[in-house]
């Protein structure tokens, strides 16, 4: 009988142990989790953002200044300040460009958002991509070559240079 009532005094304990974990890890997940948004996607679709608005601007200085090969955009903080300028190269439509590589993609981010390939201390990955023949004697749609820019937590956008088209980032 003794035998009996510590074996349900265990059970008892071991059930009451269980209650309290789940009531405190409960507690603790209605407490400590805010649904706040990732700052890292929020700061890649800003960023993404500036990219679209500097293009179309450095399209609007080319049109002024046509024809050239470069601009000098000039970038400003919040309050309106100079804090950079950046030499933008312009393909034959004015819109922004680079060579047709990685490096020429991450160029063109350089010059549009002023700032080196990184948001919330994640790299962004620069790449170039073409569907069109490798032979130089074809001439390419403007619609099949451009830059993919992404980050590791899925998010990226694309840029067609020959279009001046900056897409929706992806998040």
């Amino acid at each position: 009988m003794k035998k009996r009532q510590d074996n349900s005094r265990s059970t008892a304990f071991k059930l009451l142990t269980v209650v309290v974990f789940v009531g405190v890890l409960v507690f603790f997940i209605n407490n400590l989790y805010t649904g706040d948004p990732d700052t890292t996607l929020t700061a890649f679709s800003k960023q993404a953002q500036k990219f679209e608005r500097h293009t179309i601007s450095s399209h609007y200085q080319w049109r002024v200044r046509q024809p050239t090969s470069m601009i000098m955009l000039i970038h400003f903080d919040d309050t309106g300040s100079e804090i950079d300028r950046k030499p933008v190269r312009m393909n034959h439509k004015g819109w922004p460009s680079a060579q047709d590589s990685d490096e020429g993609c991450a160029t063109v981010w350089t010059s549009l958002v002023g700032s080196p390939l990184r948001v919330d201390g994640f790299n962004v990955k620069a790449r170039f991509y073409s569907t069109a023949s490798n032979d130089e004697a074809v001439r390419r749609n403007d619609n099949e070559y451009w830059c993919r820019y992404s980050i590791s937590k899925g998010s990226e956008f694309d840029y067609f240079p020959g279009l001046g088209k900056v897409t929706q980032p992806q998040l």
